[in-house]
């Protein structure tokens, strides 16, 4: 990976996706782990992930109920959803720019997501 995505990747990832915290009380930004973002709220978290090897970001949903932890991301979620206005999936982490964009695309998805999954949408892990 080159610099720039590595070092600036938490920045870029916090920036995008602080409307978790402004617009729905999810606690965060995570930064412990290098190349990790995460946010959580209650029995749910967000997760946005930078993959070295494949050269992609992406968004991952948690929730953590009776026990058992579930997951999927963003694009799986909107998809299950049938959530229209969602974008163009984007994973790519080629560059910076690139890096930006789709998580870009990603926090406007999730923006869309975010409220069906806190009002009963959570089957939609199951």
């Amino acid at each position: 990976m080159t610099k720039a995505r590595i070092e600036r990747f938490t920045e870029d990832a916090a920036s995008a996706f602080g409307f978790v915290v402004e617009e729905f009380g999810f606690s965060g930004p995570d930064t412990a782990a290098e190349g990790y973002v995460g946010y959580s709220s209650g029995p749910w978290q967000v997760w946005i992930v930078l993959e070295d090897r494949n050269k992609t970001v992406d968004t991952f949903v948690w929730l953590d109920r009776d026990g058992r932890k579930r997951h999927d991301s963003v694009w799986q979620l909107i998809a299950k959803a049938k959530l229209e206005g969602a974008g163009q999936s984007r994973t790519s982490a080629l560059s910076r720019p690139g890096v930006q964009k789709s998580l870009a695309a990603q926090a406007s998805a999730l923006r869309l997501l975010i409220p069906r999954l806190l009002t009963g949408g959570n089957h939609l892990l199951d």
